[in-house]
């Protein structure tokens, strides 16, 4: 199954910032900008909703959440690595 990649999913582009917060971990990675309407990006092709796996560097993480911050113009992507 190919998942998709969080470099991928969004165009660097636009007025939202993209974060992510993994799990019990302090790693960073790069921050994206993102235009409203590529909130699909994160619905998962088979219509089965949102994207609950994606990788980020090649590595599998589950999505625990999805948070959007319409004060802050921001959508936050919460994170565990896959055992």
């Amino acid at each position: 199954m190919n998942l998709p990649e969080y470099h991928f999913l969004f165009s660097n582009e636009g007025s939202i910032d993209v974060l992510v917060k993994f799990e019990g971990d302090d790693v960073m990675i790069s921050p994206k900008k993102m235009h409203p309407q590529e909130l699909t990006a994160l619905v998962a092709n088979e219509g089965f909703g949102f994207l609950q796996r994606m990788t980020f560097d090649g590595h599998t993480f589950s999505i625990k959440k999805y948070e959007i911050d319409p004060n802050k113009n921001r959508l936050t992507i919460f994170a565990r690595k896959c055992s």
